[in-house]
């Protein structure tokens, strides 16, 4: 038989007792630590980083690349995009509706405009309206000095998470090309363009469709909307009033 003294049982006891005392004040700071205002002031913090200090810095430094004409930004750019990225909350693609100003893109084709006289006048503007869960609707529209126009229109529709990991898994590119962090789902948007048209000279022209593909908001506020697309390129749009 084991017999266990007097003193034996004290230290039980009193070890019991500051088991008991570290439970509970654990479990005070746990609940602390999740109550909503430690939540809401740990949001605040992000936000706060994203809009004063780490938008600033990407808006910095695509003035300094000429707004992608300079290709020698375009690793950093990509950085400050995925780093922003990280940070974001909920769907992003809540916020993504309105109409956008394009302010940064690697894509050829646009900076082809930016670049050449077509037709025969400078590019002065390029917007995006986005209506995404009413009329589910998206119009590009490339403005040159002068009236003159190049429009093209078309749908997008918000791609279901499992339709996601299938449009991933048959994707050959590899993550550093479409700007996915691991381990990560951006909030994709598939789009097909129905038709186009080019006011050229006072005259409408319309052209065949031009394609279709999807591309991932990476991060969209009331300012700022960042993406990367099914051709790897990479876009940044600043929302007009």
């Amino acid at each position: 038989m084991r017999i266990i003294s007097a003193g034996a049982n004290k230290l039980y006891y009193y070890g019991y007792l500051l088991f008991l005392s570290s439970s509970v004040s654990s479990a005070f700071f746990l609940k602390d630590l999740l109550s909503p205002q430690k939540i809401n002031n740990g949001n605040n913090k992000i936000n706060s980083n994203i809009n004063n200090v780490l938008l600033p810095e990407l808006d910095n430094l695509i003035v300094a690349s000429n707004n992608g004409l300079d290709k020698s930004y375009e690793t950093n750019i990509k950085e400050k995009m995925i780093e922003i990225s990280k940070l974001n909350g909920d769907d992003q693609r809540k916020s993504l509706s309105g109409r956008w100003e394009l302010i940064y893109t690697t894509e050829k084709e646009i900076n082809f405009f930016k670049t050449s006289l077509w037709p025969f006048a400078n590019v002065s503007s390029i917007t995006q309206n986005l209506d995404l869960y009413d009329t589910q609707k998206i119009n590009n529209i490339i403005e040159f000095e002068g009236g003159g126009q190049f429009i093209v229109a078309g749908t997008c529709t918000a791609v279901l998470e499992n339709e996601n990991e299938n449009e991933n898994n048959d994707s050959k590119k590899n993550d550093n090309d479409n700007g996915n962090v691991e381990d990560e789902q951006y909030d994709r948007v598939a789009f097909e363009f129905t038709g186009a048209t080019a006011i050229v000279w006072d005259k409408e022209i319309n052209l065949p469709p031009i394609g279709a593909g999807w591309f991932d908001t990476m991060f969209c506020n009331d300012e700022y909307r960042l993406s990367n697309d099914s051709r790897q390129d990479w876009s940044v749009f600043r929302r007009i009033e």
